[in-house]
């Protein structure tokens, strides 16, 4: 059992080696797992290319994203991007408005974590937050940003909802679970290792998330900031 503890079952070839008690019928996913609870949980070979990219990629563009919007926020409340169409605020009221939207994004976490554990699971976690939070925040304050779309003067209270509710709400829903379930993919007995390679590959996409979305969406909002905050989206 120790030698399968550090081992990495990834190809066909393997299967030979593994105990009967870790092979189900499923030809895509070879591998099972009975937890304590008589649970039984089947696995890919190659997790990473069957559906934990598609997590990293989820993660990577939110993280994108987020930090794009972070990046952009205070000078797109006090007018810096379009001085004939803006929030209005002062340096310090929207520096209070950045605070209460990052605030509540580092809070959620533990709510959605909460919710994923006693409700939904986290696969319906990330489901629901991304659709009814996260992108709907992010299409109010897409909308915003575009003159009269969504009246004659600025709409502060979409914004808000936007912003300061949906957005970081959504973030925090889908944070507090992505790197779980992207773990849950490996098997985990027969690819122990695996899982370790995982989080290093999740680190570097939410850091390359952050960093182009830093970069790039910033620059976009100097030429249009309709146009970067309906990139997100």
């Amino acid at each position: 059992m120790s030698d399968l503890r550090s081992s990495s079952i990834g190809t066909e070839a393997q299967l030979a080696s593994v105990p009967d008690k870790f092979l189900s019928n499923d030809p895509k996913r070879p591998l099972q797992y009975m937890d304590d609870d008589g649970s039984v949980y089947t696995y890919s070979l190659r997790p990473l290319f069957y559906s934990v990219v598609f997590i990293l990629l989820i993660e990577l563009l939110e993280r994108f994203s987020y930090y794009g919007l972070t990046n952009t926020q205070l000078e797109y409340l006090v007018g810096h991007y379009n001085p004939e169409w803006n929030a209005g605020l002062t340096s310090v009221q929207a520096s209070s408005f950045v605070g209460a939207s990052s605030a509540l994004a580092y809070t959620a976490p533990f709510i959605g974590g909460i919710i994923a554990d006693g409700l939904f699971g986290d696969y319906v976690n990330i489901l629901l937050g991304t659709s009814l939070l996260y992108l709907p925040g992010l299409i109010l304050i897409a909308l915003c940003s575009y003159p009269y779309v969504l009246g004659n003067e600025f709409n502060m209270a979409a914004l808000q909802a936007g912003m300061l509710v949906l957005w970081p709400l959504g973030a925090g829903f889908i944070k507090s679970v992505v790197n779980v379930l992207g773990a849950k993919q490996f098997h985990p007995v027969l690819q122990s290792e695996m899982v370790e390679s995982y989080y290093i590959s999740f680190y570097m996409v939410i850091n390359i998330g952050a960093l182009l979305g830093g970069i790039i969406l910033p620059v976009v909002a100097g030429k249009s900031i309709a146009a970067a905050y309906t990139i997100p989206f």
